[in-house]
């Protein structure tokens, strides 16, 4: 098949896009479950289980994953939990990954300081010396307790940046290490500049800016982002403000791309709901609401939390 087409006008052509005849993809189909088998996927899993099932083992090159909730629901804690997890459970696979870590709305080192109270058991309350000087006991302890993240391969940009930085950033990364799965996680997509008119057409830019980087890199996205107000009328008390793929900010633009939405509500500390919810005592409750899910399934995880420590954990099945 020749590479250009005229589209009809004098002097002017076209490339033609990558075509691929079916039987290329049937034995791409093929080789996939044959690699599976043999335990050779791509794939990266995370410490909680029920959420990899879902995912289909964990996370996946060339997928965004969106994070979405009301601002003070823990959009942050969980991510930031879930990207160290990886890189412990995935100890053996570190060296094929680099973590580009977007901290836009809080600095590297406060990230920090939350994945080292959850080890220590100590509120950054009492980590920042708020009342009382911490013991020497204790800021050795603290001290211990993350001088392993110094090993990971994960990098922090915490100055707010346009796409074409990121995009840039992501081909630089990729071009030095061109065998590694590079993870990309921004906190969070209305903190990234643009120059757009309205803040709908910059998340539209910010969106298919990653699905560009994630098509041409296998890149991985994880995507933190708010939802508008809807969820919070009154109306939607009797559905016990549970989210809907509605209710995503700009989610025109990043529901359609994303590959996985989960949406985080905690519906006891948030709105006071005592009542059974999906299922689950809400005290505590960090409900992971998956509104979409292109490969795997639906439904909500629940997760117990202690966000006084940034403790997340998911709860066995009744």
């Amino acid at each position: 098949m020749k590479n250009q087409q005229t589209d009809g006008s004098q002097g002017s052509s076209k490339r033609l896009p990558k075509l691929s005849h079916i039987k290329e993809v049937v034995d791409k189909s093929v080789q996939d479950v044959k690699d599976a088998r043999h335990g050779k996927r791509r794939v990266y899993p995370t410490s909680w289980p029920r959420l990899n099932r879902q995912l289909m083992g964990g996370l996946q090159p060339g997928k965004m994953y969106v994070i979405a909730g009301r601002p003070g629901v823990g959009k942050s804690a969980f991510s930031n939990q879930l990207i160290f997890d990886v890189l412990d459970v995935n100890k053996q696979k570190q060296n094929d990954l680099v973590v580009i870590y977007w901290s836009f709305e809080m600095p590297g080192e406060q990230q920090i300081l939350r994945a080292g109270s959850k080890h220590t058991k100590l509120q950054t309350f009492d980590l920042l010396s708020v009342e009382q000087p911490l013991s020497d006991s204790m800021v050795t302890k603290y001290e211990q307790s993350v001088q392993s993240y110094k090993n990971y391969p994960l990098y922090f940009c915490s100055i707010p940046q346009d796409m074409e930085t990121i995009k840039y950033t992501n081909e630089y990364v990729f071009e030095k290490f061109p065998t590694k799965t590079i993870i990309n996680l921004v906190d969070h997509s209305r903190l990234v500049l643009g120059k757009e008119d309205t803040e709908l057409q910059k998340l539209n830019t910010l969106s298919k800016g990653f699905m560009w980087v994630q098509a041409k890199m296998q890149t991985i996205t994880i995507l933190l982002s708010q939802l508008n107000r809807n969820i919070e009328q009154e109306f939607r008390a009797k559905q016990q403000y549970q989210p809907l793929l509605t209710d995503l900010f700009g989610g025109d633009s990043i529901g359609q791309d994303a590959h996985v939405v989960m949406m985080l509500q905690r519906p006891y500390d948030l709105y006071g709901i005592t009542d059974t919810y999906c299922g689950e005592d809400p005290i505590g409750l960090l409900a992971c609401h998956m509104e979409k899910n292109r490969e795997g399934m639906l439904g909500m995880i629940p997760f117990q939390t202690d966000l006084s420590t940034f403790t997340i954990n998911e709860r066995p099945k009744n």
